[in-house]
Order: structure tokens, then C-alpha cells, then sequence
């Protein structure tokens, strides 16, 4: 087999095979014997059919057969001796039978274009305070006092209080205009939160259920609308029903009713192990996207416009895969749009380049899988794939999957090298927001 290489840019070459005469003219000799004991043709005994005739019935069909084959075995062997990696996967623009019989083929592929690395090591990373305050800690617990709270109906003895649960009636109307005929809305409002208006629930305050009231509100300006005088909005209200809302007081008792904890004081450790947990991996993250963003910002050139389609590819089926865990159903070509491809587009080619850049470096710094380490992707695909583990080292070891879950492991040790040899400047005050609140381990 002969392999030659042309340069059409430096993200594309053309790769060009040709297959000898002998072994093609023996790969179609084997296919018209083949063919000779199983056709029926009339007047011919099987096996016994001309080569000539079979060739009238036949040859296209066998040529793109025997062609098909050669390229399918003879291309990964090609990229191999070439040494060229494939970005994806590449097409056969041309194949033919020269005057010899040797069979002939080019293919375009896509590859990284030369880029330059430089000061990957080192990198400046600013990195947020995450330790546990006393007031996180503090405000989760009274995120669980209020999620674990009581409500029950009171008596007509006394009027609506701040910190009530009022459940009532409203319509609303510019002041001036004639009241909508839309049915009144239903809501249930803790009253003192101001849900619906900044100064509505304060008009609640010493009413009773059953109880019918009306006001005037000013609707507050629309952003960007300065300067403009606001207008007025009509509520009317009725208090369908009132609730006295109970919070437990925090004690082991309350603990207990949380969750498998003992005392208040092992509840208010595990929120702490929770949010400082939390607070670590939203740190790597922000750590780990700012060495991609200024390696990115460094290292710039230009990323194979169809290596950026099979990405786009490949977030759009994750988007549908998203609505059918949900049990939606969704046509996929509604997804695949021009205007939907062009928002993906910015980010797959983000993803692209970032994922060339760190396969890049993983070969300046010589960062391989251990036998130990593959074992364990092996091991995930396994799981996944709810195979044995023995059968998936056996068929699936070069599966293009298990191909990019071991591309996705070395990026990790990459990112974690660039990690450990970044200078950091600690950040010195408390974070003003700390993480989603923890979740605690709560007994349905």
C-alpha cells in the first residue's frame, strides 16, 4: 500500500492510497468466484457461469464492493503510517481503477492546525475565601426551621399580623380604567414579604378572613423607564382564609425531626461538612474555568469548521437527551436549526479549542493513563453500560466512547497539573454569596 500526504491548509490535508493491482485484481477475483456459486442465471449450471457474463450482471456491484472493503480495512492503516489524527471523520472525495488495476482513493481529514504553547505554567488564579461562616451556617439552619414549619388556621379574634399566611382573592386595574372581567387570582402569601407589591401586604395588616378591601397602589417604574411619572394600580382584595405560621425553635428535638441526627450540634456540623463541600467545588470550578479562559485568551487559532459542527452535533443531542429524561417527547429537527446551531456554535467552538489545547499540552508534559487508571474507565463504562467488566475490556477496549472517557481523564490530570502550578492570590473577605444551601440528609 502506497500513502502520500498534500497540504491543502493547516487545519486539512489530503490524504492519498493506492492499493496494488495484485491484491485488488485477487479481492475481485474471490468475489466473482463467490458470486459464480450463488446467482442463478438462465441457462447456466451454478458455479459454472462465465466471468464475462457475470461481469455484465455484476461488475459495478462487485467494484464498489471490493472498493468499499480495501477502504475500510486500508484508511486506519493509512493514518497510522501518516501519522495524521483525524479531528473527525474524514471523506472519500475520489476513488477509482487506474490503468493497472490498482485501486486508487483520496480522502480529506481535518486536524489540529500547528499552534504554539506558552506560559501554561503558572498562570495567575484568583481564588475565593470558602470558609464556612457562622452566618451560613446560620442562615441554612433557618432555611430548615422554615421549610419544617406549621400552618394552622386562627380564630376571627384577632386580625392579620405580620408573619402570617394570608390566602386570598385579588384583581388589579390601572387606576382610571374600568375594572377587567378576568376572575380574581388566588394566592397565598406570607404577609410582611411584600411578594406581590413593596407596600401591598402592609394593607392586610389588623383585617379578618372574609374581610373585603380595596387600594390604590403606585406600580413601581420599569427599569430604564426614569423620568416618567409612575402610574397607579387599583387592588381590590378578599381574605379568603388566614394561618399562623409556627417555626420550631432549634434544639435536638428539632434536629431529630430533620433528619438522622441526635443533637442540634452534629446537625449543625453536617451543614457545615455540607457547605463547605459546596463551597470547594464551586472554588475548583471557578478556578478551573478561569485557567481555560486565559488559555483560550493566549493561545488563538483557527478550529476546523467541521470538528465545530460535530460538536454542535453533539451538544444538541445532550439538550434532547435532557427532555427525554424529563419523559418529554421532542422532535429533533426542531432542534437543529440554523438559528439554534448558530448559538451553539460560539460555545462548541470554545470546546473544540480548549479540548486541542489541553491534548497538547498532555504531550509536552509526556501525562499518560496508568494501567491502574484505564482499569478504572473501563470499570465506569462498565457500570454504565451495566456490562461485565471482562466483556468490556474484550470488545469495547478502542470504542470511540471509551476512546473519549479516556481523552476526558487525562484533560483532568491536565487541568489539575496547570492547577498545581498556578500562583494564586487568596481572596481575603467572606464571599458575599455563599453556594445553594446544603442539602441536609432529611427522612422522607
Amino acid at each position: 500500500m502506497n500513502v502520500s500526504v498534500e497540504d491543502l491548509s493547516p487545519s486539512q490535508k489530503r490524504l492519498h492510497v493506492e492499493i496494488p493491482a495484485k491484491r485488488v485484481q485477487q479481492a475481485i477475483d474471490k468475489r466473482y468466484r463467490d458470486l459464480s456459486g450463488q446467482v442463478r442465471i438462465k441457462g447456466f449450471r451454478p458455479g459454472k457461469v462465465p466471468r464475462n457474463i457475470l461481469k455484465s450482471y455484476y461488475g459495478k456491484s462487485v467494484e464498489h464492493e471490493v472498493t468499499a472493503q480495501f477502504i475500510e480495512e486500508s484508511f486506519p492503516q493509512a493514518l497510522r503510517e501518516s501519522d495524521i489524527k483525524p479531528l473527525v471523520e474524514a471523506e472519500v472525495d475520489e476513488s477509482k481503477f487506474d490503468e493497472k488495476g490498482a485501486l486508487v482513493y483520496a480522502a480529506v481529514v481535518e486536524v489540529c492546525p500547528p499552534f504554539e504553547l506558552a506560559g501554561y505554567r503558572g498562570l495567575p488564579i484568583r481564588r475565593a475565601d470558602t470558609a464556612v461562616s457562622d452566618e451560613m451556617v446560620q442562615a441554612e439552619l433557618e432555611r430548615l426551621r422554615e421549610q419544617h414549619s406549621e400552618l394552622k388556621s386562627i380564630d376571627l379574634e384577632r386580625g392579620v399580623r405580620y408573619g402570617d399566611v394570608a390566602v386570598i382573592d385579588y384583581r388589579s386595574w390601572l387606576e382610571g380604567t374600568d375594572p377587567t372581567d378576568e376572575k380574581p387570582s388566588e394566592q397565598m402569601i406570607e404577609v410582611g414579604k411584600n411578594s406581590l407589591h413593596p407596600d401591598f401586604d402592609e394593607h392586610l395588616v389588623g383585617h379578618f378572613s372574609g374581610d373585603s378591601l380595596g387600594f390604590v397602589l403606585d406600580q413601581p417604574e420599569a427599569e430604564g423607564a426614569e423620568g416618567e411619572s409612575s402610574r397607579q394600580v387599583r387592588y381590590e382584595v378578599t381574605i379568603r382564609e388566614v394561618k399562623e405560621k409556627t417555626v420550631p425553635d432549634l434544639n435536638d428535638e428539632f434536629a431529630q425531626t430533620v433528619g438522622q441526627f441526635d443533637t442540634l450540634e452534629v446537625l449543625r456540623q453536617e451543614i457545615v461538612n455540607h457547605l463547605q463541600q459546596r463551597m470547594d467545588d464551586q472554588s475548583k470550578s471557578d478556578v478551573r474555568k478561569q485557567i481555560s479562559d486565559q488559555l483560550l485568551e493566549m493561545i488563538r487559532f483557527d478550529v476546523p469548521s467541521k470538528a465545530v459542527e460535530k460538536e454542535v452535533d453533539h451538544n444538541l443531542r445532550a439538550f434532547q437527551y435532557q427532555f427525554q429524561s424529563q419523559g418529554l417527547k421532542i422532535d429533533p429537527t426542531m432542534l437543529d436549526t440554523p438559528e439554534i446551531r448558530g448559538d451553539y456554535r460560539p460555545q462548541a467552538e470554545r470546546n473544540v479549542r480548549l479540548s486541542l489545547i489541553l491534548g497538547r499540552i498532555a504531550e509536552e508534559e509526556g501525562l499518560t493513563l496508568t494501567d491502574e487508571e484505564v482499569d478504572e474507565v473501563l470499570q465506569g463504562v462498565a457500570r454504565v453500560a451495566r456490562m461485565p467488566i471482562d466483556e468490556v475490556r474484550e470488545k469495547y477496549a478502542d470504542n470511540p466512547l471509551v476512546e473519549q472517557a479516556k481523552e476526558a481523564r487525562i484533560k483532568e490530570k491536565v487541568l489539575s497539573l496547570l492547577e498545581e502550578h498556578a500562583v494564586f492570590t487568596e481572596g481575603t473577605a467572606e464571599a458575599e454569596a455563599a453556594p445553594d444551601t446544603a442539602e441536609s440528609k432529611e427522612q422522607e
